[in-house]
């Protein structure tokens, strides 16, 4: 199944047709995500944050480590035991200590993104409502209307040979996730198919599913649903994505990628 035939892309700017709906429906149920048209966002203000967070990655690390919201390669948990080899940086989150800023050109990229990305926040949740036909609110509140935002940087040439994976597979705990990347190519990213397995937890379904790769297509924006918004609707509407990443250079297609740049925009908390 190719990416295309999986996930639905959605035009926020024009009105859902009754097979947008169904096949976008059909891919909740099946796969937690689907794809929306967003050139403005992922054109030159993606590519200006992009830019200015490779040259944060390449820093000498005492200088990153004295960074506010700086995550160092291995440091980060999955399910609070396996280590993600990646490095991040997060904004709009509060950060305890001591910390410098990140470089000013880098937060003031991101701080214009944001702000083009909120353009497309209250479109976004009102079509997923109009999808899902329900009156749930997804904005309005303090909690529902937080976010953060996280760059991650991944390198190949960091992992040792027996690891095949940037990141194993795991679900999200908000609300949405709205995910952009710097390359048009197979950067790793994969999906599981829930179809295809009867496991619930993000491990077994790791170990079970068949999974489709996601490549980064220009102009467009991957939208991964959390377990929050799972809890809300319902398994039977909703199931929370289960995505990894893959070492790209492990991959058989040409158009691999040694490293990994990515955007992700974390739209509310989970649910305590």
């Amino acid at each position: 199944m190719s990416t295309k035939e999986g996930l639905p892309l959605i035009n926020l700017a024009a009105k859902q047709s009754s097979s947008t709906i169904s096949s976008t429906q059909n891919a909740l149920r099946q796969f937690g995500a689907f794809r929306f048209v967003a050139p403005q966002l992922t054109q030159n203000r993606l590519q200006r944050v992009f830019q200015n967070a490779r040259g944060f990655f390449q820093l000498p690390i005492e200088l990153k480590l004295r960074t506010k919201s700086y995550s160092a390669f291995d440091t980060e948990l999955i399910r609070g035991k396996r280590a993600v080899p990646k490095e991040s940086i997060y904004f709009f989150r509060k950060a305890e200590g001591d910390y410098h800023p990140p470089p000013s050109e880098l937060q003031d990229s991101v701080e214009t993104l944001h702000q083009e990305w909120t353009n497309f926040r209250s479109q976004l949740f009102s079509t997923l409502s109009i999808i899902l036909d329900s009156t749930e609110p997804l904005e309005g509140t303090p909690t529902l209307d937080f976010e953060s935002l996280g760059v991650n940087f991944y390198d190949s040439d960091k992992l040792d040979c027996d690891r095949a994976y940037f990141n194993p597979a795991h679900m999200d705990g908000g609300t949405l996730t709205i995910l952009a990347r710097a390359t048009e190519a197979h950067d790793g990213l994969e999906i599981a198919d829930l179809t295809t397995t009867e496991k619930l937890d993000s491990e077994g379904i790791g170990l079970d599913a068949s999974f489709i790769s996601v490549p980064a297509i220009s102009g467009e924006v991957i939208v991964l649903a959390g377990t929050r918004l799972q809890r809300i609707f319902g398994k039977d509407k909703v199931r929370a994505c289960v995505h990894r990443v893959c070492n790209p250079v492990h991959m058989s297609n040409n158009s691999a990628v040694k490293e990994r740049l990515s955007l992700a925009i974390f739209c509310a908390p989970p649910f305590k």
